[in-house]
């Protein structure tokens, strides 16, 4: 009997994880994205100055075991946030930023030495060997008797078995399927909160860690805007220095170059005219990501819908399975819900014992 052949749908976190823990499996793999980059919403800018930049997920925490196992399984080693010294908040516009002492005592969060982006660099060179499609946009499944139809922008492949981690959102509006998807799951994929999908990020870097020098731990919230959350963004080894951080998804229709003068005036107002002395300025809009949100995809609350039971069935004749963080069980809508997800469809196909 002929190995069965699987397609992943989506080069982010929970594909590659999936491929990775299937490499020894009797399947044949084929991971389809439809970027022209491998990680999904994983994104690290290097900056001229080689300082990475997280534009995508940044921080893991103590709770997050599964990631932890899988980053200490590929040897990638984590840092904690700094988070030491004084901190800005800004309640009201009439009112300038407030200096408050940051807790001694608060929960530690870390980040991965080179940026999120290690995690996707090491997965893909264990899996060298699968067959990874990118900048292939899949645009209909079709069932064929006992196979599925895969057809994308620039082929059309067969599989026994479809694994999509795409955002359910996404999955429902941009891919045709032949027979329709039952009313009922588009209706919760329609009404599921995708991760990262309101955020705008951005960061900055610098030659030097000024923010330290002034005692300052590089902290500043606001409630004012544009940006509302902003951090201490040093590299693992402390060497190239950085302040990343989130805007107000309000301003997500403004160009680039206007949020960029919005944040360096609100960056001045906090740390002063050394904030302006910056290498290099990045940023990221995630509403205007084409692979990340539907079009028609409305505003949701946070985490809606994440791990719905409808995401445990198998649909299209138990041809096609629903992965991805936002199905996730537990911690849906983060790293470790990817890794969890992943996990868990690697231990439904093992249990199969199909080859």
């Amino acid at each position: 009997m002929k190995n069965k052949n699987i397609i992943i749908l989506g080069a982010g976190l929970c594909g590659l994880t999936l491929a990775y823990l299937l490499r020894n499996s009797n399947y044949q793999i084929t991971v389809i994205e439809a970027r022209n980059r491998l990680g999904g919403r994983i994104l690290t800018k290097n900056t001229s100055g080689e300082t990475p930049i997280d534009l995508g997920p940044a921080w893991l925490w103590n709770q997050n075991t599964n990631l932890l196992n899988l980053l200490k399984e590929l040897e990638i080693p984590i840092h904690q946030q700094f988070a030491t010294g004084n901190a800005y908040y800004q309640s009201m516009a009439s009112q300038p930023p407030q200096l408050f002492q940051l807790p001694e005592n608060q929960e530690p969060s870390y980040r991965m030495a080179g940026g999120t982006n290690s995690i996707i660099k090491k997965l893909s060179s264990i899996l060298s060997s699968i067959d990874l499609k990118l900048n292939e946009p899949v645009l209909n499944l079709e069932e064929n008797v006992h196979l599925i139809d895969v057809k994308t922008s620039q082929s059309t492949y067969q599989a026994d078995l479809v694994v999509s981690t795409i955002p359910p959102g996404l999955l429902v509006n941009n891919i045709e399927f032949t027979p329709n998807l039952p009313d009922s799951l588009v209706n919760i994929a329609n009404n599921t909160h995708t991760w990262m999908a309101d955020s705008i990020k951005f960061g900055l870097s610098y030659d030097k860690p000024f923010w330290k020098e002034k005692g300052l731990s590089g902290s500043c919230f606001s409630n004012v805007g544009p940006f509302t959350e902003l951090y201490d963004h040093t590299n693992y080894n402390e060497n190239r220095f950085a302040l990343a951080g989130f805007m107000k998804p309000a301003i997500s229709d403004l160009s680039s170059s206007q949020r960029k003068k919005m944040i360096l005036n609100q960056l001045e107002d906090f740390l002063g005219k050394e904030a302006l002395d910056f290498i290099s300025y990045e940023e990221q809009c995630w509403a205007q990501e084409k692979f990340t949100r539907a079009q028609n995809h409305d505003l949701l609350s946070p985490h809606q819908n994440n791990g719905h039971s409808a995401y445990n069935h198998l649909y299209f004749n138990n041809k096609l399975i629903i992965s991805g963080t936002e199905t996730a069980s537990q911690y849906a809508g983060y790293m470790e819900g990817a890794v969890r997800r992943a996990q868990f469809v690697f231990e439904f196909l093992d249990n199969l014992k199909v080859s």
